[in-house]
């Protein structure tokens, strides 16, 4: 008896049996492609648009160098909201899973750059380099780490109140979040939603731990939504309102522990628990009450 073995062929790259085709168009594979501004690569671990943003941030950041001298300081918040935070922001709610909840973040290195470039010291800056090695009195020459090292970013952050870029990415998902609830638009996003009707709190019931726009939104929000409204309102509570508070509770969190130096609890919502929660006072409906005549 002769065993004979049939071997598949080895699969060609322009393998045309495995080729996709719409309206008779071949659709070519490619490892990343931008939709609506946002680069989706093929692993989805968002890694090519963190790399498109960080250049498009640095151009911008270069830009805001350039213009400060002819712009009064007092409109120094507004270029940065309108040329580096509406970048840094768009569609944050997508990609912002993957930041890192650390001071070591390509995408948070960025941002602090930028703050400095706006609202850092720039005569401290200047004096280093105003005079050079021959004209330092004797022994003072050399120049050690504290001559390279940077002005401190967060008390930058705290006396402007700017999110960072992962308080950023919190604030959106809460705010979007409760927007879902609220309106329930889209439903399917709201279908997927499950509230908690033990203590009648709107905690959410956590989905499969993942980075998605979903799982981090619930976890923010259970973190948070005890101190940004009460429960007997609801959904009654303006959109407004929700934002107002949401971010006066992140701006807390960033200003926990050292003043100087970013810690952990600064990127996370759990350290919540260390602000003393706030009470909201009812509204005087009588003063609102209008006679018809």
């Amino acid at each position: 008896m002769i065993l004979v073995h049939v071997l598949d062929p080895i699969p060609q790259k322009n393998d045309e049996s495995k080729a996709i085709f719409i309206n008779g168009q071949e659709i070519t594979q490619v490892t990343s492609t931008k939709f609506l501004g946002i680069v989706m690569d093929e692993k989805l671990d968002w890694s090519a648009h963190k790399e498109h943003l960080i250049k498009k941030l640095r151009s911008a950041t270069g830009a805001l160098c350039r213009i400060k001298r002819s712009i009064p300081p007092e409109h120094y918040m507004k270029i940065y909201s309108s040329l580096f935070e509406s970048h840094m922001g768009y569609g944050i709610t997508v990609w912002g899973g993957v930041l890192q909840e650390k001071s070591n973040d390509n995408v948070f290195i960025t941002q602090k750059h930028c703050v400095r470039v706006l609202f850092g010291d720039l005569k401290a800056f200047l004096n280093k380099h105003a005079t050079c090695a021959r004209a330092r009195p004797f022994g003072f020459q050399k120049l050690g780490a504290e001559f390279y090292s940077k002005e401190h970013s967060k008390p930058i952050f705290n006396q402007i109140k700017i999110l960072t870029v992962q308080s950023l990415f919190k604030y959106h998902c809460i705010t979007e979040l409760y927007k879902i609830m609220k309106f329930r638009t889209p439903y399917s996003l709201y279908n997927t939603i499950s509230i908690s009707q033990r203590d009648q709190s709107y905690t959410i019931i956590l989905p499969m731990k993942t980075n998605t726009f979903l799982w981090k939104a619930s976890m923010a929000w259970n973190a948070i939504h005890k101190h940004i409204f009460k429960v007997s309102d609801g959904f009654a509570t303006s959109v407004s309102t929700i934002k107002q508070r949401s971010k006066s509770i992140i701006l807390s969190c960033q200003a926990l522990n050292d003043p100087q130096l970013w810690t952990p609890e600064n990127f996370d919502l759990s350290a919540i628990k260390m602000i003393p929660k706030p009470v909201y006072a009812k509204p005087n409906l009588e003063q609102h009450i209008e006679v018809a005549v």
